[in-house]
């Protein structure tokens, strides 16, 4: 079943507690540009989202329109340009096709689109912060 119909405008990004990302349904993580490291990636490709997500414009926009908003983090937050915010959806589904990842980078003050590259990632940006994407009650 796909869930992704969940997706609102009512999303809060949440600080929290679990230990890493990988432990929460729905996750934010926050990569700052760190400039090239000596790191050898390697690994499997995988389809982007964008090509297994129907409504992948409508969520991308409405996930940009909401990361910009003032309270869409549950405490202040203070992004530098270069920064990389990777939006996984679904984490923990049994099927790999069933989990969404979004990426935004800041520039000019504000969050924007981009595309999502893992190893540019893995090879110039360290994680910063994470925390719960969850639907504000």
């Amino acid at each position: 079943t796909n869930k992704m119909c969940q997706l609102s405008d009512n999303i809060k990004f949440c600080t929290c507690t679990a230990e890493e990302a990988d432990d929460l349904p729905n996750y934010w993580l926050l990569h700052r540009y760190v400039g090239e490291r000596d790191i050898q990636t390697l690994g499997l490709p995988m389809l982007p989202t964008s090509f297994r997500d129907n409504n992948f414009e409508q969520h991308q926009l409405l996930l940009e329109k909401r990361l910009n908003e003032p309270d869409a983090f549950d405490k202040p937050m203070k992004f530098k340009a270069r920064d990389f915010m990777e939006i996984v959806i679904n984490n923990h589904s049994s099927e790999a096709e069933e989990r969404y990842t979004y990426a935004f980078e800041f520039k000019k003050g504000k969050w924007k689109s981009t595309k999502y590259d893992p190893f540019d990632l893995m090879n110039r940006y360290k994680e910063m912060k994470f925390g719960e994407v969850s639907e504000e009650s």
